[in-house]
């Protein structure tokens, strides 16, 4: 009988940002260490281990540093696993675009490079890739925020015999983890502005309201936006959210609300917030009266 191969991808794709709660800084080496998130994914069991999740490099002109990641093996075999570096950008609801290396304007990808791009791990075991960021001495556009994206890829090979006859299948799996990179010039840190553009009902969906902000400034910022209802009746508050979202310098960003389902009817004093949990970064705010029917 005609031996037959059958090609399945399965992609366990992964990307992760989670705040540090205790990062280590550096400012000699211009490089922020973040060494307490993990990425896990995981198939029926096995899958692989990522730590960190996200690099925060703060380097000048001409300077450099080294970042581990460290993969831990939590097949049962020996894996293979590689690296690679993306472009990525997030779109107005939050969703990331990938692309080649190099392609958006605040790419990093072009500066960085790996020590080592693949690692042999046996099961249980972990090892680490080097990341390296160069930054060029006279290059004008390292005064502002860039970014990119390394993706740990493991890609495993199993062959299996059918009963019912002599066909071969091959079988590729392929687990992939996103890890994010972000590279703030220090004189930067300081550079932190969000603006609410708008906040407004959204007419085909009854009880649904949208805020729009923009990031004006010149760093990446970690915000919260909520609503807070007050009945003009009987005085009673209701909030909705909050939300947490990261937002890029320049980048626009759209975040609906539905009011609760439960909400009693009357007028209502409703305030939209925008809060970027940063001390010298004012809240955003915008009231209006709605009528709830």
């Amino acid at each position: 009988m005609k031996k037959e191969t059958i090609y399945f991808l399965f992609m366990a794709f992964c990307l992760f940002y989670i705040a540090p709660s205790q990062a280590q800084t550096d400012t000699a080496k211009g490089l922020i260490r973040v060494n307490d998130t993990i990425a896990m994914v995981k198939k029926k069991g096995i899958g692989l281990e990522v730590k960190p999740v996200r690099i925060d490099f703060s380097l000048t002109p001409g300077r450099s540093a080294v970042q581990p990641i460290y993969i831990t093996n939590k097949f049962p075999e020996k894996m293979v696993f590689k690296a690679r570096f993306s472009d990525w950008v997030r779109d107005t609801v939050g969703g990331h675009q990938y692309l080649e290396p190099g392609t958006i304007p605040r790419s990093c990808a072009q500066w960085m490079s790996f020590e080592n791009n693949s690692v042999e791990i046996e099961p249980g075991k972990t090892k680490e890739i080097l990341v390296k960021m160069q930054l060029p001495p006279d290059d004008s556009t390292v005064e502002t925020m860039h970014w990119a994206l390394v993706f740990i890829e493991s890609v495993k090979e199993n062959r299996i015999l059918k009963p019912t006859d002599s066909s071969r299948t091959t079988m590729n799996t392929i687990f992939r983890v996103g890890i994010h990179i972000l590279q703030t010039p220090p004189n930067l840190q300081s550079e932190k502005q969000i603006e609410m553009v708008s906040f407004q009902s959204m007419p085909e969906q009854k009880g649904r309201y949208r805020i729009a902000c923009k990031n004006t400034g010149e760093t990446q910022l970690e915000c919260k936006t909520y609503l807070e209802l007050s009945s003009l009746d009987n005085g009673q508050k209701t909030t909705v959210g909050p939300v947490m979202f990261p937002i890029f310098p320049d980048q626009d960003r759209f975040i609906d609300f539905d009011l609760p389902q439960d909400l009693a009817k009357g007028k209502y004093s409703i305030l939209a917030v925008i809060d970027a949990n940063e001390d010298e970064v004012p809240l955003q705010a915008s009231e209006a009266v709605i009528e709830v029917n």
